[in-house]
């Protein structure tokens, strides 16, 4: 199998985890956000994560994580019984639509204030005066494809310290969100909300750091040195 990722991309990190949980060899193939080149000749479409597996190309981090789920059943990431299965579900869904928007949001808000951080994520082999511009260019890009503003800023921090008190709230000091080991929810909660990590609005707040502690037994090690939770 072949993963098509941008490194930083929580969706991608969202299934390395998958793969990592189920022991699976796989190929990663790095694409800078601006070429989308690879996952459209894949996938016939442009965003990341795409799974290439035969002759089989899946995009979408869910739909992967259900593709792994059915090829590659043990150790299972889903409950077996339908009742807890269909909660499980619908858990990753809350935790992707909760999180996933948000975060980057909040990652990119705090990456902005770091001049060259961008750059060196978007185009790594740019330097000096020409890096710079690009950033200035990507800034305005990103600003508007995920609508950062100010006021967003504000409404999003609110929103990550009541989604993840909620989190917490779920685990209710339990190693899973469910009794069954490791699932598909918890793998997006911890990734979802991982990059929450950066924004130094969010060190003081006991929910925050609390599911960003626990979602960091699921992280591999380079995404949570990133974050700064090695």
């Amino acid at each position: 199998m072949k993963l098509i990722q941008i490194p930083f991309s929580h969706n991608c990190v969202k299934v390395r985890v998958a793969l990592a949980v189920k022991n699976l060899p796989y190929e990663v193939e790095n694409i800078p956000p601006r070429d989308r080149s690879s996952p459209l000749q894949a996938s016939r479409q442009g965003l990341v994560p795409v799974l290439v597996d035969g002759d089989r190309a899946i995009a979408d981090s869910t739909a992967i994580l259900l593709y792994l789920e059915e090829r590659h059943p043990d150790p299972p990431l889903l409950p077996h019984h339908p009742g807890e299965r269909a909660r499980c579900l619908v858990l990753e869904d809350w935790a992707d639509r909760a999180f996933m928007e948000m975060s980057r949001r909040i990652a990119y808000g705090t990456i902005f204030q770091q001049p060259g951080r961008l750059a060196s994520l978007f185009f790594p082999g740019e330097r000096g005066l020409k890096a710079r511009i690009k950033e200035r260019a990507a800034k305005r890009v990103v600003r508007k494809r995920f609508r950062i503003s100010e006021a967003r800023h504000v409404k999003d921090l609110a929103d990550a310290r009541r989604a993840a008190a909620l989190a917490v709230d779920l685990l209710d000091g339990r190693p899973w969100l469910m009794d069954h080991g490791p699932t598909i929810a918890d793998v997006a909660l911890a990734t979802m909300s991982a990059p929450l990590a950066l924004a130094s609005e969010l060190r003081d707040d006991p929910a925050v750091q609390a599911l960003l502690t626990w979602g960091i037994k699921l992280l591999p090690k380079d995404v949570a040195a990133r974050y700064g939770r090695s």
